[in-house]
């Protein structure tokens, strides 16, 4: 089913953001797409990055992009291993 797509600066479910880079030529609403292998920090991931996308045929920059449910794996503040899903993309009528 297709979801829409996640941005730089979209959150997790946790609250964390995407920070990029993006796929710089794919733009959504004025701002980059983001793929799968973008780097994502905040509060409960300090370390972490988009690993698993739904979107494996849609591509930007030659990476999947990434959309709601996407999962992030990453680390917490004191170290422990944690996963988390893309949750806020506001792009509901651009879907992949």
């Amino acid at each position: 089913m297709p979801t829409p797509v996640a941005t730089i600066v979209n959150l997790t479910a946790t609250g964390d953001v995407i920070i990029g880079p993006g796929g710089l030529t794919t733009m959504v609403k004025g701002l980059p797409c983001a793929c799968m292998g973008d780097a994502v920090a905040g509060p409960l991931c300090v370390s972490g990055a988009i690993t698993v996308t739904t979107a494996l045929t849609t591509l930007a920059k030659g990476r999947p992009q990434a959309n709601i449910g996407s999962v992030v794996a990453g680390v917490s503040p004191i170290g422990v291993p944690m996963t988390t899903a893309v949750l806020v993309c506001p792009n509901v009528n651009v879907i992949v």
